[in-house]
């Protein structure tokens, strides 16, 4: 199992760390948010059991890295979500669910390492959706205690961009409208691939620094998944230390010289661990960094846009990332 010491770690740096899924609809009930016809009750499956949701959820409250993203596409505010900061954010919110919210002030609440399930109480939610978060087993009872709870599918941290929207979609009552932003974000990705055929079988390593080390990404993690989509695959030694099928693992200083790939990938949110690494012979002779491979995502809002992809972060920031990976794998 994944440690929490590395869930932690990958939490911290990430909340410190042109394809028309903006949701812009044709019809008064997509605009509006409203419920699909005889979507309810509905009974979504997760990892720790199944969840039954009687009417047409109006106070939701969303826990963990993404969610509010879904709800929002979906033309619905969370009562309270998740609160970030960093380079790119201002007032604690993600700009792509700034630009949509129009003028709502959602509560702004912070869930790692604690859940403030005295906070959330007090909102009186009609359902808390944690479908991308590190919730364990006795977080969930004690939140489905206030209120219906549904939680990641599998494991934690570990959703799918397309996984969470469908989730969530039928969660809120609208299947119909998920599976339309899924299919069209979907197709966006399709026409990359197409359109960057050199990245059919080059290998990558994503990863993030600490000061151990680094927290590589494994072949199940959804930011992983999704370069898949694009015909980039893990390199082997990235293979070589994911086999316990969690989502990331560290890798210390000494086994860093393994990870060279056709481009690394790396998440520095401040700007800052480039050049930390660098003072660090064996990352800085790695064929791909030493011949300029090296793809680098500065700052939080486009750290967070590219590692926890969904319909409203992907508009926001995969044009210019996928620029950059072609620029490096041509």
């Amino acid at each position: 199992m994944k440690t929490r010491s590395v869930l932690l770690a990958a939490c911290v740096a990430l909340t410190l760390s042109a394809c028309g899924t903006s949701g812009d609809s044709g019809s008064d009930t997509e605009a509006s948010g409203a419920a699909e016809a005889g979507a309810f009750p509905v009974t979504v499956d997760h990892a720790y059991g199944s969840t039954t949701i009687d009417a047409e959820p109006m106070r939701i409250v969303t826990i963990g890295w993404s969610g509010q993203d879904a709800v929002i596409a979906l033309n619905k505010v969370p009562v309270a979500m998740e609160s970030f900061s960093g380079d790119g954010i201002e007032n604690n919110i993600l700009p792509w669910d700034a630009s949509r919210l129009n003028g709502a002030k959602p509560v702004l609440m912070t869930t790692n390492p604690d859940i403030p399930f005295e906070q959330i109480l007090g909102l009186d939610p009609d359902v808390i959706l944690a479908v991308y978060s590190g919730i364990d087993e006795g977080e969930y009872k004690r939140l489905s205690d206030i209120a219906p709870t549904v939680a990641f599918p599998d494991q934690p941290w570990d959703t799918a961009w397309d996984k969470q929207m469908s989730m969530i979609g039928a969660a809120l009552g609208q299947p119909e409208q998920a599976q339309t932003l899924i299919d069209e974000t979907g197709a966006y990705f399709e026409k990359q691939a197409a359109d960057h055929p050199q990245f059919q079988g080059k290998t990558a390593t994503y990863a993030m620094r600490t000061d151990e080390g680094l927290i590589v990404f494994c072949g199940t993690d959804p930011r992983i998944r999704l370069l898949g989509q694009l015909g980039v695959k893990t390199s082997p030694g990235v293979d070589a230390v994911c086999t316990s099928g969690d989502s990331s693992v560290s890798v210390g200083m000494e086994s860093i010289d393994t990870l060279d790939a056709d481009v690394f990938i790396l998440v520095d949110a401040d700007g800052t661990n480039l050049d930390k690494l660098m003072s660090f012979g064996p990352f800085a002779n790695m064929t791909s960094v030493s011949n300029g491979r090296l793809v680098r995502l500065v700052g939080m809002d486009y750290a967070m846009a590219t590692s926890a992809p969904t319909v409203l972060s992907v508009p926001y920031a995969f044009d210019e990332f996928i620029a950059q990976l072609s620029d490096k794998l041509s």
